[in-house]
């Protein structure tokens, strides 16, 4: 089945084509996005199957299920106006057993903030007008539901900035929830502009935000909950929970699923804005972990960009932000063999047009920064 989700057609110059791609992709799924496509019938062929979906112009999105696991697809898109488009991606295997668990992470919100900064001037003015981060959050946690989360993992940069009127956003955000939601802090939510700290904004609200380190367990895994949050500045830090990682990691009874901020970087100095957790500190807290449990993944955001490499062992992911270009939600499905990622875009309407205005910053290069390769997004981890 192809289920389809197109917008009205937001009125830009083609700069870059249809920007056509296959952004996601499971075991038997996959999602299909392109940012500009006329109005009209656009044919979608996938897995054997045809399916013709009326478009009204601009940037969509089309999901396709019904595919096998393991093998390559070709994705063919035709519209009435243009040669047909190709796409080649391979359906990933999923880990040996049957899924026991799924969900969902989001990060770096970024709830307050009126504008877009690296685009330039986008005014969205004041606090009631700063309304589209909290609208792709919004979007991202009900696209993740839908697909199946039974929890939430929230990893930082909740607010642009911990005030109260941003905090009483997040409360409206996750308070009435269908599912549980585990929060940590970023460097924005404990930046030194903030009124006070995120744990009492969150405390306020009903909202308990983990600082330090905490865990939780569900069916085949345990999620470690890392705060690598440095209050007043923006550098992380996780070292310091090295030990208690480990032992936390060395008694699951599964696997491992590491939730933090900040990326790992290289090198003690950073290569490449923003700054993360230096090097040897991260490399400290990842031996640590991969030697306690092999079977682990952890994942931070940060960045605003999608990416996945190993550090001292530990295969560890950064996933883009949910407030602008690309605008994605991750998703987990835990297995008795193992683990699956997958990034999508969210696709709600309002916020997938959003996001594509926001494709352009740097002159298109945050658009090939950002998105990573398929292979960053989607994955398998097998124990």
């Amino acid at each position: 089945m192809i289920r389809p989700r197109t917008i009205e057609h937001v009125a830009r110059p083609r700069t870059h084509g249809p920007g056509l791609d296959v952004f996601a992709v499971e075991d038997t799924t996959a999602q299909v996005v392109w940012s500009d496509l006329g109005p009209g019938p656009i044919r979608i062929t996938a897995g054997g199957r045809t399916r013709v979906v009326e478009h009204r112009g601009g940037p969509g999105s089309v999901e396709v299920d019904g595919l096998i696991p393991g093998t390559t697809q070709q994705f063919v898109v035709r519209t009435a106006d243009g040669p047909a488009i190709r796409r080649r991606v391979r359906t990933l295997t999923p880990p040996p057993g049957p899924e026991l668990f799924r969900f969902a992470s989001i990060n770096d919100l970024h709830l307050g903030r009126g504008e877009h900064g690296l685009h330039g001037h986008l005014p969205h003015g004041d606090r009631e007008a700063a309304s589209h981060p909290f609208r792709a959050a919004r979007d991202a946690i009900a696209s993740a539901v839908d697909w199946g989360a039974q929890l939430l993992v929230v990893k930082g940069d909740i607010c642009d900035e911990t005030r109260d009127w941003t905090w009483v956003q997040a409360a409206k955000l996750f308070a009435d929830l269908s599912v549980p939601v585990a929060l940590l802090p970023g460097n924005h939510d404990t930046g030194r502009l903030r009124s006070f700290d995120p744990q009492d904004g969150a405390a306020r609200h009903g909202l308990t935000l983990t600082r330090g380190i905490d865990h939780l367990d569900v069916p085949g895994l345990r999620i470690l909950l890392v705060d690598s949050s440095n209050d007043g500045n923006g550098w992380g830090r996780v070292g310091r929970y090295a030990e208690e990682a480990a032992s936390l990691a060395r008694d699951a009874d599964g696997g491992v699923f590491v939730a933090t901020h900040h990326q790992a970087q290289r090198f003690p100095f950073p290569t490449y804005w923003p700054h993360g957790i230096p090097g040897p500190d991260a490399d400290r807290f990842a031996r640590a972990v991969s030697q306690a449990n092999p079977r682990a993944l952890a994942s931070s955001g940060h960045t605003h960009r999608c990416r996945v490499r190993r550090v001292q062992g530990l295969l560890w992911s950064e996933v883009a932000a949910t407030n602008h270009f690309p605008g994605v939600w991750a998703g987990y499905r835990v297995f008795e063999g193992g683990m699956m990622q997958v990034v999508r875009r969210t696709a709600e309407p309002e916020t997938l047009a959003w996001t594509e205005h926001t494709r352009d910053v740097l002159r298109g290069v945050w658009a090939l920064w950002a998105t990573g390769t398929l292979s960053d997004r989607s994955f398998t981890l097998d124990w």
